[in-house]
């Protein structure tokens, strides 16, 4: 019997995005080995594609967003001179003209990625050595708030090839909550040694100032980011816009050495690895809760599962599995949904809150395609969108209208 032919990990290909040629390959793979294989590799195919790209793009900025298009990348030539100049001394700026973000990066790489908010590739500008550029015309940009982050790579090689430049867009009529930068409530590191995982995992558990007694529990993915949750969570329940609840960040298996396997996704994706997701289920459900409810004073339940990107689809995931312990769900920018309610959490109408960015067109239709199929059926769920990407600025900023919502729905 024949088998399947083994997958090639050093071929490049190319797919199309908004009139984008995008070059891809096995992230596993870098171009110096390919190029020491005699294969083409994906800076040379980011060479071949950008002639045509900059036509296609040349062609967009006069003709306004493609209709149902809410961000195209567009192009005009400009003077080198000038783009130094409005550069100064700075590595990374942006800009806006009327609804066109211009991004404009200086330094020395093989390929620059942007990272967070907006994620295209930023093109070598024409007749300027090491100054990189992109323009996306972008729908209510005067609303937006992006996170802008310039990756760059060295030639020949698929490591960093310095630590990333980043700044914060914000657009005249951009809103945002009020914030604190070191919360008064408890915010407070432990470890626990998981049978479940076999090895000890990071928890980070936030309770807001002067509440007593027991309190509602929410399980955070990539547990991590708590403290910029908590920046924006306190002001809130302070204000009596959320009940006070106790949040409780179980942190990833990302290894930042070790980028591959991704074993934050072999927890966070159900079809990714199903024994690693169910033993981090069983972290979570049957160790870390019942650690809360014994030394953090959290309420017996019910309990909100929260993430966001891959943590969105764990938090959706999880309640699906679990509508004994989950019973609410706040998810925002989840890139994989599943493709039918499951019969369990259905029953006990576990309530959803939604969210994901105009910018970030795949993740903002899986959210929103979970959103209306959980609607169909009757089942008690929030929508909504914000003008950005995908963005730990926005993410922060929705996490205490789910929680108020969902806090208080019957």
């Amino acid at each position: 019997m024949r088998g399947r032919p083994a997958r090639d990990r050093l071929a490049v290909w190319t797919y199309t995005e908004h009139g984008e040629e995008i070059p891809c390959g096995d992230p596993s793979v870098s171009d110096a080995e390919r190029a020491a294989a005699g294969r083409e590799t994906l800076a040379e195919r980011e060479q071949a594609v950008l002639p045509g790209n900059r036509s296609r793009a040349a062609a967009q900025y006069p003709a306004g967003l493609p209709d149902g298009e809410d961000m195209a990348r567009v192009w005009v030539r400009r003077d080198p001179a000038a783009l130094s100049a409005r550069l100064g001394e700075t590595p990374l700026t942006a800009w806006a003209e009327g609804d066109v973000l211009h991004v404009l990066w200086r330094g020395t790489a093989d390929e620059v990625m942007l990272g967070a908010g907006v994620q295209p590739r930023l093109w070598p500008v024409e007749g300027a050595a090491g100054l990189w550029e992109a323009s996306l015309r972008i729908s209510r940009l005067d609303e937006a708030v992006i996170s802008i982050v310039a990756m760059p790579r060295r030639a020949g090689s698929d490591q960093p090839g310095r630590m990333p430049d980043q700044l914060v867009w914000r657009g005249p009529r951009a809103a945002a909550l009020p914030s604190v930068e070191q919360p008064a409530g408890q915010l407070d590191e432990h470890t626990l040694d998981s049978a479940a995982l076999r090895g000890p995992r990071q928890v980070t558990v936030y309770r807001p100032p002067g509440a007593a007694g027991p309190l509602p529990g929410c399980i955070l993915a990539d547990g991590q980011s708590a403290l910029g949750f908590a920046q924006v969570l306190e002001p809130a329940i302070l204000a009596g816009e959320v009940p006070p609840i106790l949040l409780v960040g179980v942190h990833n298996a990302a290894d930042p050495g070790r980028p591959w396997p991704d074993r934050r996704g072999q927890e966070y994706l159900p079809g990714h690895s199903r024994p690693r997701f169910n033993a981090h289920l069983d972290f979570v459900t049957g160790e870390v809760i019942p650690w809360a409810a014994r030394h953090l004073r959290a309420a017996g339940g019910p309990w909100i599962s929260a993430g966001f990107s891959n943590g969105g689809v764990w938090a959706i995931a999880a309640a699906q599995r679990r509508p004994d312990v989950f019973t609410a769900v706040a998810a925002f920018s989840a890139g994989v949904v599943p493709r039918q309610i499951a019969g369990r959490a259905r029953a006990a109408r576990v309530r959803h809150y939604l969210a994901a960015g105009t910018l970030e067109s795949g993740f903002r239709s899986a959210t929103r395609q979970w959103a209306e199929r959980l609607q169909r059926a009757g089942l008690p769920c929030r929508y909504q969108e914000w003008i950005g990407g995908h963005d730990g600025f926005w993410w922060d900023q929705q996490l205490p209208a789910a929680l108020a919502w969902l806090l208080t729905q019957p």
